[in-house]
């Protein structure tokens, strides 16, 4: 699957809310497929762009399987919903086996494997189509941590997250792009199956890994970043929380990466920690205090997402994480990574 192939993406029930995140961040953002549509009965037609973030993206919102299969001449059908546990719902593997025979390659990023599945790979088989389960292409990865990544020149920097599923790898998108759009060299190090399906072409899917090779295949990640494109910046995407009891992420991040700084993801309008309403939100400052026991280096920024919040909210929210760390806020998919993006060059560049 190396050419740019179409792709479909079946996010059935899950279009507009967290467990679309796949979804979403194909819509907003990948080298690796041309989105013709997206597929969810529950969501209204339209510009899935404008259904998620009010852009337009030219890519079509069908909520019909075999209307979508007919009108878009795709190639691989991609399951865009991420489900706790990871497990694939009856009705997505029945998805599966309607693009199947219709010739369509599948690619799921889910920890139950597609191939695994014996009536599915018969299907598959019988048709001439590929399955690409994500997470195992990863979990055979076997890489010991060296400290060779120490002597990298790459400035790095972590995005840490205050919740699961609150916009670490959609901010570290959007920061490429804008210090790519400055002139500067940057790339992103993928830790989550959505970035390998984005075309990001280095980084692992850590929670697919045996732990003993997280940091090994983390840093094997940030050396073949260096000799392939030598960037000037190393963003690395942030995974679940530092503080999540069922999404734990980030300490391999910040020890293995040997990180310069970090910039937080906060959603100061949610209540509660994603799928688990018993938990509420942490306090940010909490988040921030840990990460800089761990890695002995500052908060550069704070990223937010604006769910919950009116634009009074917004407002408020910015100007007061930004009058009590001290450090530039901004939500970078309504205004844009500049003030990120400035914070990230003073890294470097003093």
């Amino acid at each position: 699957m190396s050419a740019v192939k179409r792709a479909l993406i079946y996010c059935e029930g899950h279009f507009r809310d967290a467990d679309g995140k796949t979804a979403h961040g194909l819509v907003r953002h990948t080298t690796r497929f041309e989105v013709t549509g997206v597929v969810d009965s529950t969501s209204p037609e339209g510009d899935a762009g404008i259904i998620l973030d009010g852009v337009h993206r030219g890519i079509p919102l069908y909520r019909d399987l075999s209307v979508a299969l007919e009108d878009s001449s795709s190639e691989v059908f991609v399951n865009g919903a991420a489900f706790s546990g990871g497990a694939l719902p009856s009705g997505y593997r029945d998805a599966i086996a309607t693009a199947m025979a219709k010739g369509l390659d599948v690619v799921s990023g889910l920890h139950q494997y597609v191939s695994d599945d014996r009536e599915l790979s018969r299907i598959a088989e019988k048709n001439g189509c590929d399955i690409v389960d994500v997470r195992k292409m990863f979990s055979g990865l076997k890489r010991f941590y060296t400290g060779e990544v120490g002597d990298l020149p790459s400035t790095r920097i972590a995005m840490l997250g205050t919740d699961s599923a609150i916009g670490k790898r959609t901010t570290a998108v959007l920061l490429v792009e804008e210090l790519r759009r400055r002139g500067r060299s940057a790339d992103m190090i993928f830790t989550g199956q959505t970035g390998w399906m984005q075309g990001w072409p280095h980084g692992i899917v850590l929670d697919a890994m045996v732990n003993d090779f997280i940091s090994g295949g983390l840093e094997g990640a940030m050396l073949d970043s260096w000799r392939d494109e030598s960037p000037e910046f190393m963003i690395i995407e942030g995974q679940g929380s530092l503080v999540h009891p069922f999404f734990p992420g980030g300490y391999e991040i910040l020890a293995a990466g040997r990180v310069h700084g970090f910039i937080l993801q906060d959603a100061p309008g949610r209540k509660h920690l994603d799928g688990f309403p018993e938990f509420p939100m942490p306090d940010p400052g909490r988040v921030v205090d840990i990460a800089r026991l761990m890695c002995e280096r500052p908060l550069i920024g704070i990223s937010i997402n604006p769910e919950g919040l009116t634009a009074h909210g917004m407002n408020k929210a910015c100007a007061g994480l930004g009058k009590r760390f001290g450090v530039p806020v901004e939500d970078p998919v309504g205004g844009g990574a500049t003030l990120l993006a400035d914070a990230v060059e003073r890294t470097r560049d003093g």
